[in-house]
């Protein structure tokens, strides 16, 4: 049957066109997950993706039996060979997922029941996830270079992700509150969602040298307007980091280390959600938490955030202070003891 003018082509091309409404990460993903599902198709098949896709399509018109089984034949294949790769469980499904939108566009119907039934993934071993020490975080910070560790306690004290924190910009930092505002825009969310979150106090005199030297309309943390390589940069940096510190040891039988990056973030989760039930999940932009606290003014969110305050801060905490006190103390007492026993007269102040 010859193309109508109406018809478009069926190519990765037309299909790149097609979604370049999607943020940069999204197209980047895409075109991730069909290069594997390209390799899979010439290795397995010995012809190119638009050679087996055609005749698969024209299979499902004129045997749409034979084609449902061989279909799904292909599409656990391709499961098959990303896990015979060495991607993780969690790296499949989102390859998996990806060719699957693709597959859709192309005129393929695949259906979230039909995939359950007749799909079979790996299957990820649960761990007991590593919680990251005050030490070893400010081992990693004391060893960056200082606009890195701005940029890590910036991370640790808003909850933000990596991206997110790329985009920012001067202008988005609201001063008119007790604490400094972060109102972070919808565009540069994940969830295409705007939502605010706050810096402690000690996070914000370490970013002030950084903020001088700023225009309104300058990103804060990177030179790069592609937050996606900036975030490639600085993820390539830890890594290096994370090894010369010594601080990069793997889960048992994975490629996973304890420690990321992103670890920051769920740090800052897990100290927020002590003061309020759901509060950092809110405020690190976790969807189904944020409409519970939509309704909170910004004052209100800035009393729950002034009480996880002393729990963010990273070098100006609590326990330091009292340790500091009681050592002093214990100075004091032992030199009184030295007085009364007659081994020293008096200590100079």
């Amino acid at each position: 049957m010859a193309l109508s003018y109406l018809d478009k082509p069926l190519t990765r091309e037309a299909y790149a066109e097609h979604i370049k409404n999607h943020s940069h990460s999204h197209q980047v993903n895409q075109r991730i997950a069909i290069d594997w599902f390209e390799k899979y198709l010439i290795g397995s098949y010995d012809r190119d993706m638009q050679t087996v896709l055609t005749d698969m399509m024209n299979q499902k018109i004129s045997e749409p039996v034979r084609h449902n089984k061989n279909f799904y034949d292909l599409l656990q294949g391709f499961i098959n060979y990303l896990g015979q790769n060495d991607l993780d469980p969690t790296t499949v499904r989102a390859n998996f997922n990806g060719v699957k939108s693709f597959l859709n566009w192309y005129g393929f119907e695949i259906f979230v029941e039909t995939v359950r039934a007749k799909l079979i993934f790996p299957v990820k071993i649960k761990i007991e996830r590593h919680a990251i020490t005050i030490d070893e975080i400010r081992t990693l910070l004391n060893q960056a270079s200082p606009a890195r560790r701005a940029w890590y306690i910036f991370l640790l004290a808003t909850g933000m992700r990596l991206q997110e924190t790329l985009k920012i910009r001067k202008r988005d930092l609201n001063f008119d509150y007790d604490r400094v505002c972060v109102e972070i825009p919808g565009k540069y969310t994940k969830t295409k969602k705007p939502r605010k979150t706050f810096l402690t106090k000690e996070c914000y005199e370490l970013i002030k040298p950084i903020l001088s030297k700023k225009k309104d309309d300058d990103h804060i943390f990177t030179d790069h307007d592609d937050s996606l390589k900036a975030k490639h940069i600085e993820e390539d940096y830890f890594y290096r980091l994370r090894k010369r510190v010594g601080l990069d040891e793997k889960y048992p039988d994975s490629t996973r280390h304890k420690i990321s990056i992103h670890i920051f973030r769920s740090w800052f989760v897990t100290k927020c959600n002590r003061v309020d039930s759901d509060f950092g999940n809110a405020l690190a932009g976790h969807d189904k938490y944020m409409k519970n606290y939509n309704r909170f003014t910004v004052p209100e969110l800035i009393t729950l955030f002034k009480k996880a305050e002393a729990e963010l801060q990273i070098f100006d905490r609590k326990e330091d202070h009292e340790y500091v006190s009681n050592l002093e103390n214990k100075i004091k007492e032992m030199q009184i003891a030295l007085i009364k026993a007659g081994i020293v007269e008096k200590f100079q102040a």
